[in-house]
């Protein structure tokens, strides 16, 4: 048996021998094809969107879904003005309200991942004014003000709601100028000073406009404006061409007409989408809604994620500094991540969404057992948006898949 011979036989038999793998070692995920939605799919999801459109709340509806990065439903439904019954189209301009905080959550996890900021941050650390910040008796918080407090809307400063319960303020009160009408960072930041805190930071969720002071250390970290950091950071390395924060007078007349909905069938016109946009041409800018989408772009958004901060090859931001966007923070009841809602589903398997719904109707939301991005766009404020939002998303989990046994 010459050399080469030998060689060969060894070879074989070390292939032939079973391969040990450590338990603690990860396991690559095996790549698998996209789900394909029968067409019972589809006509079910298309139903239930029509049968929320006839129950009279929304003019029209959008969906996108995305599985495993391939477009599996992108479709628009109803109309988008109730006058010139202009059809509901899927490249529709829409504004985003809260939904748009999940570009801000991109963005400080950008941040984060520079370098440039932490999310154990206090604000004090860029603002020192604000370690002097107190409670209404008085007293020092036993924990300082943080950047994932206002993320998380835990930071103990009061919101609207508050504001005209307990001590009957108005957003038109004199008092709040600089907290509700600021003309730069430095206003908002002076204006929650004002406020002082109403709870301990990190123990109970106050949901509002607090979280506007995390644009407010972006902006004097890098000394730039939110504008910049977003188009910068966010919006052309995702080449989101259709986002903006600062709409043109071109891109207003593309808009969507927003309205708002009280009772079945009954419409009436609501300008805060474009009274946000006026302000935020001429002065501060909102990390808290501020944004104007297609359901294009907001689905490139939610598929960064999806994919743990790859675009197109490139690792945009890293996976830890996002995961950090995902768990759920004290105070919240897990409800609440930073500046990403959690919920759990149990329809067709178990998975958890991680999503953001707004005041204008739209909701985004990745899932990452189901490898699925979704968005629905509707541009009306309703307070039962949430239940349609559900009702819809029951309807598409129950074609696809998530895991069959509880994590």
């Amino acid at each position: 048996m010459n050399l080469m011979t030998r060689m060969l036989l060894v070879l074989l038999l070390f292939s032939s021998m079973p391969v040990s793998v450590r338990a603690d070692e990860p396991t690559i995920r095996q790549e698998r094809p996209p789900f394909t939605l029968s067409e019972e799919a589809r006509a079910a999801i298309r139903s239930e969107i029509q049968a929320v459109i006839n129950e009279g709340y929304y003019p029209g509806i959008s969906v996108l879904l995305i599985h495993r990065g391939k477009v599996i439903m992108r479709e628009a439904h109803g109309v988008v003005d109730i006058e010139t019954k202009q059809p509901f189209t899927v490249d529709q301009l829409c504004w985003l309200a809260s939904t748009g905080k999940l570009f801000t959550a991109t963005l400080m996890a950008s941040l984060v991942d520079d370098g440039l900021l932490a999310f154990d941050d206090p604000i004090a650390k860029t603002f020192p004014e604000f370690a002097e910040i107190r409670l209404l008796d008085g007293s020092k918080p036993k924990q300082p003000v943080r950047l994932r407090h206002v993320l998380s809307h835990t930071s103990g400063i009061p919101n609207d709601n508050w504001l005209k319960s307990e001590k009957q303020l108005e957003k038109t009160s004199s008092e709040l100028k600089d907290y509700i009408f600021p003309q730069t960072s430095q206003d908002f930041v002076n204006g929650c000073l004002k406020q002082g805190l109403v709870i301990e930071p990190g123990t109970r969720m106050m949901y509002g406009r607090p979280i506007d002071l995390s644009a407010c250390v972006a902006e004097k970290i890098t000394g730039k404006t939110f504008v910049e950091l977003m188009q910068e950071r966010v919006f052309k390395p995702l080449n989101l061409k259709n986002t903006t924060i600062q709409p043109t007078k071109a891109e207003l007349k593309r808009l969507a007409p927003l309205y708002q909905s009280k009772k079945a069938g009954v419409f009436e016109p609501d300008n805060f989408g474009l009274d946000v946009a006026e302000r935020q041409n001429q002065r501060f800018s909102t990390a808290g809604g501020g944004v104007y989408s297609t359901l294009d772009d907001i689905g490139t958004l939610m598929q960064l994620h999806l994919n743990r901060g790859v675009h197109k090859g490139k690792q945009l931001i890293n996976a830890e500094s996002l995961q950090q966007l995902y768990q759920s923070q004290p105070g919240t009841n897990g409800r609440y991540g930073l500046a990403f809602q959690i919920k759990e589903s149990k329809v067709n398997g178990n998975s958890r969404i991680l999503s953001h719904p707004g005041y204008s109707g739209p909701v985004a939301w990745v899932d990452f057992e189901r490898e699925l991005v979704g968005v629905l766009l509707m541009q009306s404020n309703t307070v039962n948006r949430t239940k349609h939002h559900n009702r819809i998303i029951d309807t598409i989990y129950r074609f696809i898949p998530g895991e069959k046994t509880p994590r």
